[in-house]
This record gives structure tokens, sequence and C-alpha cells, in this order.
């Protein structure tokens, strides 16, 4: 807490004792310019800690760093006093005393120094300035030999944060630890005792950097409101092990929830935190996370169990009974090329994030990964050894379950030819593929894909070619396949051999224009892309990792519409797209528009059992026509906007736009629209019309609201409402939010508007600032989690 008076800062071989009168105003001008910090305001670049110290601190003096490197015992000490005498071996100087020393400095009315016994005692308005800690006390006594202080009547205010007290006593034992009785102590400022401490002994050890109280008393307005036989909590922002503050809730479906972390700090570079949660009508959930930091990696484990949920029913009208979750994630590094990482995600039911809140998934999941992966790296090649999984959270069957990658082998391989360009790549894998139903086939798949290609640029143009050769191997075990109809089709052995021929070139043109008075740079750069793939019937192989990905500007230029290697589409297609930016004279893109399409000169043939048997009678000549379009007005207004329009059956596939306004600090507005329709006979639960808004918005400095909302156009419905509001002054808080949204629903059309529900609930969260506390909900709460997507930055 506190150093009361340095080594020898009485007497020193080069101290001087002036007996006159003395002006002390230069020097109380000098300590307070010092303590105010008066330079910092020479930066206007403040960060966030200093413009908080700044706004609640003014009466605090800053910490002042020591200026001399001289160990204490060298640093001369001057005492000023109006008279000095000495007797007996004592030295005592009285009236107005004033000693310095270096940075520290002491003021009372009487000062009396034993040589023999290296006692001293400062008594009668005693005030002691360092650069940490400014103490008025009644009286200061110090022995220099044992370093051992005690202080009487004292009130203390630490320097650069919020911690202030006082205490009838307070005993020095000269090594850091400190004894203070009737103390009472707050972190917040001066002349507000919003909140304060009393505790009739309380232990300060500097070395451990915590407090601990007994028979402790929390006031809140000085109205006591909480009793503590025991607490301990940190001197400083370093972890300690001890309780947060809870958080409350009410909700229409778990009823009061009440909520209590319990912070452990195992070391520092592991700590724990253990969160009983208790739900009115489901019962006891109890959370532990671990996390922990090496010098070689780090990671976070998370379990949470509930047991025997009281609401939930499973899909037969049963109680669900124990329901949990488990995360893990790690990464380390070792040896100079070594890594391996770990995501392990599960859950005991496709309900779990609907029914409980958890930072570790939201009620949008629907799949949940788990991976582990070795990798070995060097300079032009790289291999890597993964096992993968995924737990596909769906509630009316099972029929999407993934195969399991158990494991793959991959490796991948990079070499510059000598001829201008020209370059050789090399992926090559093998994997195992496993199913948990036994119903499905399971299989080994060996890919390997050489790969020659040969970039060229000029002044305006490039031009950049693609050769490769795809070669595929898969032996599957169907001796059980029997689950799809579509199963009869595939073959034990399976050999595929595909090449595939790309050019893609462009032109970059530039100009320079004025534009409502601004400078600007005009970039248009139109591309064309010719892709040849042959066919090649691959009905015989099953679907291991491969499903249709989703089309955007950037897509159009794939090699394949679809993700993984168990499905190769033939090609015969042009690529036509442009785009074009505007930047201003910083060089800083302003404005960025992209269009493009393809052109078909064949039918593709090559199809997912599970697409509708009437696309194969559609003749397609061109694909949708996908466009983009991001602005940036004036560094605070953002607009993008995408969409897929279908020009065969004149029908918009996908569209999406958001636009958003921002103000200084974390003040801003968006509104967002999505849509997406696969096709035009697309059933009512694929389909998404939505628009909504969130909000976050700051009053003052003491006062901020958040909200969110999102209605579902086609069945006029309030899909998600979040609206909050926190307060928050120098050394308290507090947070309260209200959030409605729908629940997941897994039943038919017709009984949609019947069956339907809605969750309703209300949260409370409380923070002692300088005590401890949790944080308030924010506008990133809900199913839609905040996120700029913006191309310009």
């Amino acid at each position: 807490m506190l150093k009361l008076l340095p080594l020898l800062f009485i007497i020193s071989p080069i101290a001087s004792a002036i007996a006159q009168e003395v002006d002390n105003s230069e020097l109380k001008d000098h300590v307070n310019n010092t303590d105010n910090g008066s330079e910092s305001s020479e930066n206007p670049e403040l960060n966030e800690q200093e413009l908080f110290f700044q706004q609640c601190y003014q009466q605090v003096p800053r910490i002042t760093t020591r200026t001399s490197n001289l160990d204490s015992t060298q640093i001369p000490v001057s005492v000023d006093a109006d008279s000095l005498k000495g007797l007996d071996g004592e030295i005592i100087y009285q009236g107005d005393v004033n000693l310095v020393q270096g940075d520290k400095s002491l003021n009372t009315d009487k000062l009396v120094y034993n040589r023999n016994t290296a006692q001293a005692n400062a008594i009668g308005n005693a005030r002691y300035v360092d650069g940490q800690v400014t103490l008025l006390a009644d009286q200061i006594d110090t022995n220099f030999k044992t370093d051992e202080s005690s202080i009487f009547q004292t009130e203390f205010q630490f320097h650069g944060q919020g911690g202030r007290g006082s205490a009838d006593e307070v005993h020095d034992n000269g090594k850091g630890f400190y004894e203070l009785k009737s103390s009472n102590y707050t972190a917040c400022p001066p002349n507000d005792i919003t909140w304060s401490l009393d505790a009739s002994t309380l232990y300060i050890d500097q070395e451990e950097d915590m407090g601990t109280a007994w028979n402790a008393v929390l006031r809140i307005k000085d109205v006591p409101v909480f009793y503590f036989p025991y607490i301990s909590y940190p001197l400083s922002d370093t972890r300690k092990t001890g309780i947060l503050f809870p958080t409350y809730e009410y909700s229409s479906v778990n009823g009061l929830t009440y909520k209590q972390p319990i912070y452990i700090n195992i070391a520092p570079n592991q700590d724990a935190t253990i969160t009983p949660t208790y739900m009115q009508n489901r019962g006891m959930l109890v959370a532990a996370e671990y996390r922990y930091l090496f010098g070689i990696g780090s990671g976070t484990a998370q379990l949470e169990y509930l047991s025997d949920d009281r609401i939930r029913k499973d899909d037969d009208g049963n109680d669900i009974g124990d329901r949990y979750l488990v995360h893990l994630d790690h990464s380390v590094d070792f040896g100079q090329n070594w890594g391996f990482e770990a995501d392990y995600n599960k859950v005991s039911d496709e309900y779990y994030f609907s029914d409980i809140s958890t930072d570790y998934g939201t009620r949008s999941d629907n799949q949940l990964l788990q991976t582990a992966q070795l990798s070995y790296t060097e300079n032009n090649w790289n291999s890597e050894l993964e096992v993968r999984n995924f737990q596909v959270l769906e509630s009316d069957d099972d029929d999407d379950s993934s195969h399991i990658v158990l494991p793959k082998l991959a490796f991948n391989a990079h070499k510059p030819l000598n001829w201008k360009s020209l370059q050789f790549d090399l992926y090559s894998e093998v994997t195992r593929f496993t199913h948990d139903d036994d119903d499905v086939y399971t299989g080994t798949r060996v890919h390997v894909e050489p790969k020659i290609s040969l970039p060229l640029y000029y002044d305006s143009m490039f031009v950049n070619t693609e050769l490769k050769y795809m070669l595929s191997y898969y032996e599957q075990d169907l001796d059980n396949a029997t689950k799809y109809d579509w199963y009869d089709d595939l073959e034990e052995n399976e050999v595929r051999n595909l090449p595939s021929f790309k050019i893609n070139s462009g032109i970059n043109l530039e100009r320079d224009l004025t534009w409502f008075g601004d400078d600007y740079r005009q970039t248009l750069v139109p591309q064309l892309q010719y892709l040849y793939v042959p066919y090649q019937d691959q009905s015989g192989i099953g679907l291991y990792d491969t499903t249709t990905l989703q089309q955007d500007y950037y897509g159009l230029f794939r090699d394949n519409r679809y993700s993984g290697y168990d499905r190769i589409a033939e090609a015969d297609q042009l690529t036509f797209g442009v785009s074009t930016s505007f930047l201003n004279a910083q060089g800083k893109e302003k404005l960025r528009f992209a269009v493009g399409q393809n052109y078909y000169f064949s039918q593709s043939r090559t199809v997912l059992p599970s697409d509708d048997d009437d696309d194969d009678d559609t003749e397609l000549n061109k694909s949708s026509i996908v466009a983009e379009l991001d602005v940036n007005f004036e560094n605070d207004y953002f607009y993008h906007a995408g969409i897929e329009w279908n020009s065969d059956q004149n029908f918009i596939r996908r569209a999406n736009t958001t636009f958003e306004k921002r103000w200084v600090g974390d003040n801003y507005m968006q509104l967002s629209y999505r849509y997406y329709k696969d096709d035009q006979d697309a059933d009512w639960d694929e389909i998404v019309n939505q628009v909504g808004t969130k909000v976050n918005w700051s009053l003052n400095t003491q006062w901020s609201t958040f909200a969110s909302y999102y209605y579902n156009v086609d069945y006029d419905n309030s899909f998600e409402s979040i609206i909050g509001v926190k307060y928050q002054s120098c050394c308290w808080a507090i947070g309260l939010t209200y959030d409605q949204h729908l629940l997941s629903y897994y039943g038919d059309e017709n009984s949609y508007d019947d069956d339907i529900e809605t969750e309703r609930s209300v949260s409370l969260t409380l923070e002692l600032k300088g005590l401890g506390g949790v944080g308030t909900s924010g506008a990133d709460d809900g199913l839609f989690d905040y996120g700029r997507p913006f191309y310009l930055k």
C-alpha cells in the first residue's frame, strides 16, 4: 500500500539542517504540478485509461516515477524547520518541519529523531507524500534499524488510481505487510462515498498485492448492505482469487436466474472461473472455465453441467435429463517447425444453445466443430495430420450428420521453376472417413493434384494460366449402406482422373477525376476467364465432405462450385467480371463496385444426390448475375450491398444490404436486410427474409443505451428485440437489459402461428469499480451479433 519513510530519511551524512523561517509556496507548487501530471495535456492521443483518470480522478495526484537512479541511502536529505535543538542523543525539529529526499517529502509540526535507537517520530499534522501515496496522520513513528512503522489516526490516498481510506492505527512490519485497525476503504474519487468497505482489521500485503479484511461491512451511501466475516481483494488490476459480483435475470421460461462467478487465480499464467447458476424452473447449472498461457502455446477449457433439466422434453415428450457443454481450444508451437491445434465443441442436445446462455455458442449455431491438427512447415512445403468431426444440431432427424475424418494426412509443395514466372504446386491427401451410423457408407480417399501455373503481369494487363491434373481414388465400404436409394449407385472402388485448364486475364485501367469538388482516382478492372474441365460420371463416389458453395463475385472465378473433392463439376464456361474503385487523394478506397456472370457452353451434368430432380431438366446457359457495392462516405457512413439475381427464372436468390453511421467513440447505428431463397419452389422454412437494426449510443459520459431489433417480413413478427441501458459513474456501474426472442421451431408451417413460443427476460448487472464486478450486457448480445460487413475500412 505505501512505504512510509525511506531508510535514513532523517539523518544522512550529507543532510542539511536549516533552522530558519522558510517560504514553502514554491515547493508546494512544484509538488502540485508534478502530481497533477500537467505535462500529459501535451499529448492529445490519450488511451482509455488516461481519459478515465482525467474525468474521474482530477483531484487525485498522478503516480510520480522516480527521477534518480541512486540508492535511497545515497540521496541527499534536506530538512527545514522553524527551530532545531539536540538533547541526550535526540534531534528535535519544531515548527513547520519540511523534510525532502528526492521525490519524497514529509511535513509535520514536530519531528524527533533518536540517534541511539534510530527511532523517528513525526508528531502533529504529519503529511507524507511519495510517488505512490499521500498520507495524513496525527503521528508517525518509524524505526530505521527495524524499518518498522506505526501511524495513528491516518487518512491515505493512492496516486494515479481510485483508492483511499482511513484507519485508527496502521502498523508496518518493514517488509511490505501492513495491519490496519478500524479501517475504511473506497475506490471512489474524493468527495464521493457511493460505496465503502469498513473493517475492524485489514491486512495489506504488497508482495502478494492483496488485501484481506475481517468483519467487513459493505456500505452504499453510508447504508450497510452486506456483511463479510472475511473478504480478500486485489490492490491493483492484478488477478486475485475471490467472488465476483453476481448477475440477476428474470425470464418467462427459466424464471429467476442467479449467476455467481467465483474467480480462482491459479498462477500468473493460469486461472479459472467457476460459475454456479441457479435457474428457478430448470435447476442448478455449474460452469467451469480454465485458461492457460505458456511460452509455446495457450488454450481454454470450458465445462457446463445441468443436472436433470425440469423444463426441456426430448422428441418423445420425456424429460431430457442431464445436459452439458464441453469446449476445448488449444494452440501450441514446438520445435522449429511443428504446430498443434485442437478445437473441440460438444453439447448434450440440439436445444442447448436455445435454452441456456453461454459464451461458447449462440442460438443460431447448427453445427459444432471437433478437430485436432498436427502440422509441420518448411519454406517450400508443409504437411499436416488432422482428425475432424462435426456435431450437427438437428431436432427432426439425423440425416445430415457428417462423416468423421479419422484421419487425414495432407502434403503441400511449391516450387518456382527457372523460366519467367512459371511455378509448380502439388497438393495431395490421404483421408479415412468413418460414420457413427452403421447404415451409412465409409471409405478412404486418395487425392493428388499437381498444378503448373504461369502468372504474367504487364504494365496494365495480366494473364494467369493454370493447368492441373486431379487424380482421385476411393475405396468404399458399402456392406451396410442401406439408408438412401442413391447408395445403390456407389462403387466399392472408384478412380477419377480429370484435367483442368484455366486462363484468367484482365486490364487495369485508371483515370483521375473530380467528383463533387474532390479529387479521385478511378480504377476499372475488366476480367475474362475461361475454364475447362471434362465430364466424368461421379455417381459411384459417396459424399464425405462436399456441399454446394455459396456464390459471390469472387466465387464466379472458382475452379469448382463444390467444396471438397467428392464432386468436381465439369466446366466449359466463360466468366466475365468488372470491378471499379474510387480512391481519394490519400489513396484510401472510398467506393468499390463489382459485377459478374458465368456463361456456359455446355450444360453441367454433375449434381449432388440431394439436388432436386427437376433441376436436371433445366437448361442453363448462364449463371446468376452477382453484384457487390461498398461505399465509405466521409469516414463516418458505410454502406454495403450484395445481390445474386437468377436472370433465367427472373427471381432474386440472395440479397443483403447494410448501412451504418458511426459517431465519436463507440456510438453507431446500423440498418441491415438479408434475403435468401434457394429456388422459386423453396420450402417455407428455407426462406430468409429479415430486416434489422442495431444501435449503441452514449447519452453522456455516464449514461449509454443499446438496442437490437430484427423483424421477420414473411411472418410479420419480431424475431429478436433487445434493449438495454447502462449507467456508470467513477466508482460504480449498473446495467439493465430486456431481451425478447423467438424460440427455435421445428414444426410444420400450418401450426407455426399457434405453436411458436417467445421468451422474455430481464437481466441486471452491478459493478463496484475497484472492488470487483462483472461486465454488463452490450450491443453485441443476441442472436445477430454485431458485425461490420464492409469491404472498405
